[in-house]
């Protein structure tokens, strides 16, 4: 357990922890720069329902702010691309420091999500695989075959140092330099790593729960369960500082 001002406990997996406890003497502010410090090293932090006071998460939701904020809600249910679009932002010109999710509501067959590290998904690749990759640039975009943003592959975190995929299932559509059949090979391999159960974390959702996760460092995936009608999500997203 990481003591106050916050209190988070390690989840099994790769990456992720529970805020167990924020000081709630704490200016909002302080308590944002303790979340992401402890952000930088967990790549994901769950907060149940009823974990926080509804007055200490709004000044974190408003510390943490920077890009805006956004809806997801649908009386039929949540298109499953929707979604994506929203939590795998690898497609802008800048991966977001961090996402926040909050489950405002939820139906009764409810929903769960997955989030895969990229760090580990790097780690368990060979190391002449990694030196392979190391110099490659991917193409990323929102559609088939368009790539409108082109980064490397494989990158440091920009705080903690790790090396990390730098890669989406759904948006990375080109490898610079490379052809075709081959990319779509690179790309294939890639996705099976970061789809490694072991490289993973699930987590249900519950309403009045909610999730901050570093974009660079986590990979989000909605599983079952959000086609269903009633859902109502909101979040933000942030630059880089």
């Amino acid at each position: 357990m990481i003591s106050m001002p916050v209190s988070i406990r390690p989840l099994n997996g790769a990456m992720g922890g529970e805020i167990v406890a924020v000081d709630p003497c704490l200016p909002a502010a302080a308590a944002a720069q303790a979340l992401m410090r402890a952000l930088a090293e967990f790549g994901l932090l769950v907060c149940p329902e009823g974990s926080l006071p509804p007055a200490v998460e709004a000044g974190l939701a408003s510390a943490l702010a920077g890009e805006g904020r956004f809806h997801c809600a649908a009386t039929g249910g949540l298109a499953p691309i929707h979604l994506v679009e929203r939590m795998d932002p690898a497609w802008r010109k800048e991966r977001p420091a961090l996402l926040f999710l909050r489950a405002v509501r939820v139906p009764p067959e409810g929903g769960e999500s997955i989030w895969s590290s990229f760090h580990a998904a790097y780690r368990g690749l060979s190391v002449p695989m990694r030196h392979y990759l190391a110099p490659l640039h991917a193409g990323h975009g929102r559609y088939e075959g368009h790539a409108e943003v082109w980064r490397p592959l494989i990158a440091p975190h920009p705080v903690s140092g790790l090396a990390c995929l730098d890669f989406s299932p759904d948006f990375t559509r080109q490898i610079a330099g490379v052809p075709e059949e081959e990319a779509r090979l690179i790309l294939k391999l890639l996705r099976n790593h970061l789809y490694t159960p072991e490289n993973q974390l699930r987590i249900p959702w519950r309403e009045g729960m909610f999730v901050i996760w570093d974009c660079r460092l986590a990979h989000h995936y909605p599983v079952g369960g959000f086609a269903a009608p009633g859902w109502r999500l909101s979040g933000f997203s942030a630059r880089p500082a």
